[in-house]
């Protein structure tokens, strides 16, 4: 089983809404990837500029984020007015990880999912 924490929910369909709900398994990543996961969450981050670009093409959204006990960071985005079927989640994770490279940061430490299912089940 897969120990996890939500680190963030992300809203982004009219306001920016940022609402952090640390749990202590949070603690579960190393902390380095405890601070990156920090600083992807800052005004003008990661998040802030994917959901930006989501909102762009018609997305309303939440964005999921946690740390696994393999020190990976999970990140899930939950499609709110569309289905996540097949050809929107390769769409969705191309732009995610066109944002990784854009931000010079390393594609293997990010699991990316998208889904309408707003569970914390990754």
């Amino acid at each position: 089983m897969i120990l996890l924490s939500i680190a963030l929910i992300v809203y982004t369909p009219t306001s920016k809404k940022i609402v952090d709900i640390c749990s202590p398994l949070f603690q579960l990543g190393s902390v380095e990837t405890q601070i990156l996961q920090i600083t992807l969450m800052e005004q003008g981050g990661l998040y802030e500029q994917v959901g930006d670009r989501l909102k762009e093409k018609g997305y309303e959204h939440h964005i999921l984020v946690g740390i696994n006990a393999k020190d990976q960071i999970l990140v899930k985005v939950v499609l709110a007015n569309r289905e996540a079927n097949e050809h929107k989640q390769k769409e969705i994770i191309a732009i995610f990880n066109d944002y990784i490279i854009k931000n010079s940061l390393d594609p293997q430490i990010f699991q990316v999912k998208v889904s309408n299912d707003e569970s914390i089940n990754w």
